[in-house]
C-alpha cells in the first residue's frame, strides 16, 4: 500500500477538478422566430417550461416574427455567444433566408439542435370538392383562381414551381408564421395553401384535405397522397426542421448542455413538448445537433440556391 501513495498522488495532480457542467449566469433569452399561436410559438414555450423544471433555470420566451425567422436571427448573431440568448426558429432561416441576405449568413450561428420536423402538405378546403393536385389544376384551367396561402419565399418559390409544372397562375397570399397559411385557408382568403404540420386537427375534422406531400416520403395523414417529387413537380422537398441556434462563437459547452437538456425532455414521452412534437409533427422529435446539424444546413444551403435559380 505504501507504494501505491506516490501513484495515486501523482495521478490526482494530473486529474485536475473535475470538468462541471455549464450552467447561465443569470436569464436565459429564449427567442422564437416566428408569431404567437402557431407551432414554432407553441413548442418553443412548452420547451422553455420543461427545461426550467429540468435544469433550474430561469427562462423568458419572446417572439421575434418576420422573415420566416429572418428578423430574429439577425438580432440573435448580435447577442454575446454566452449560451443566454438563443432563438428557435427553422432550417430554412439559416439555409434558405441567408441566400442574397447581407444581414446575415450561414456562418453568424451556433447550431445547437433540431427538435422536430415539419409534415409539410398542399391544402385546400374540404368543401373546394378537390381530392388531388390534378382536380386543383383542373379547375385552375377552368377559370377558378387560385390563392395559395404561404409565409415565406421559400414556399412562395415551390408555389410557383407548382404553377409553372402544371401551366397554372396563382397568386400568391403571404401571411406571418405557419398558422397563418391555415387560417387563411379557413377564412376563406385563399383556396389553396402550405401546412408544416399544424394542419392536422383541421385535416382529422374534414374541413381541410391534403392535395399532395411537399416531403421527400407521403405523410403520416394521407399515405395515399403522392409527393411532388413523386408528380415530377420538384427534385427535392419542401420540409422543414425546427432548431434551437445561438450567436456564432458559443463555448461546446454550453452547446453541448443546450443540446442534452433538450434531448432529455425530447427523449421523455410523458413531456408536454414531446407529446405537442408527436402529435403536431409525427412521428416524433428529431435531434440531430452540433456539427453534423451545421453540415446538414450547408448542404440544404447548396441546394436551395439551385432552387432559387430555378424561380428567378
Amino acid at each position: 500500500m505504501k507504494r501505491l501513495l506516490p501513484l495515486l498522488a501523482a495521478l490526482a495532480l494530473f486529474a485536475g477538478p473535475a470538468q462541471a457542467e455549464w450552467a447561465p449566469k443569470g436569464p436565459i433569452k429564449f427567442w422564437i422566430g416566428f408569431g404567437a399561436g402557431g407551432g414554432t410559438d407553441t413548442q418553443a414555450r412548452a420547451l422553455a417550461e420543461e427545461l426550467e423544471a429540468l435544469k433550474g433555470w430561469r427562462i423568458i420566451p419572446e417572439n421575434k416574427a418576420g422573415g420566416g425567422g429572418a428578423v430574429m436571427a439577425a438580432q440573435l448573431k448580435n447577442e454575446p455567444a454566452d449560451g443566454q440568448t438563443v432563438g428557435l426558429a427553422i432550417n430554412t432561416t439559416f439555409d434558405f433566408a441567408t441566400i442574397g441576405n447581407e444581414n446575415i449568413s450561414i456562418d453568424d450561428f451556433t447550431y445547437i439542435t433540431m427538435t422536430a420536423g415539419s409534415q409539410m402538405a398542399v391544402l385546400a378546403r374540404a368543401d373546394s370538392g378537390w381530392k388531388s393536385l390534378d382536380d386543383m389544376v383542373k379547375a385552375a384551367k377552368s377559370g377558378t383562381n387560385i390563392v395559395w396561402a404561404n409565409w415565406g419565399n421559400q414556399v412562395q418559390a415551390g408555389a410557383e414551381m407548382v404553377a409553372r409544372h402544371y401551366g397554372i397562375t396563382v397568386n400568391h397570399l403571404r401571411g406571418k408564421g405557419g398558422k397563418s397559411a391555415i387560417n387563411a385557408l379557413v377564412a376563406k382568403d385563399a383556396n389553396v395553401g402550405w401546412g408544416g404540420g399544424v394542419q392536422g386537427p383541421l385535416v382529422a375534422a374534414g374541413e381541410l384535405v391534403i392535395l399532395a406531400s411537399a416531403e421527400p416520403k407521403p405523410l403520416v395523414q394521407a399515405p395515399d397522397q403522392p409527393t411532388l417529387i413523386d408528380l415530377g413537380v420538384m427534385e427535392t422537398g419542401l420540409g422543414f426542421q425546427f432548431l434551437l441556434a445561438g450567436p456564432k462563437g458559443m463555448s461546446d459547452d454550453a452547446r453541448d448542455t443546450f443540446a442534452a437538456a433538450i434531448h432529455e425532455v425530447l427523449k421523455n414521452p410523458e413531456s408536454k413538448t414531446a407529446k405537442f412534437i408527436t402529435k403536431q409533427y409525427p412521428p416524433g422529435p428529431l435531434m440531430t445537433s452540433g456539427a453534423a446539424l451545421e453540415a446538414q444546413l450547408k448542404k440544404n444551403l447548396e441546394a436551395n440556391k439551385e432552387l432559387v435559380k430555378l424561380v428567378k
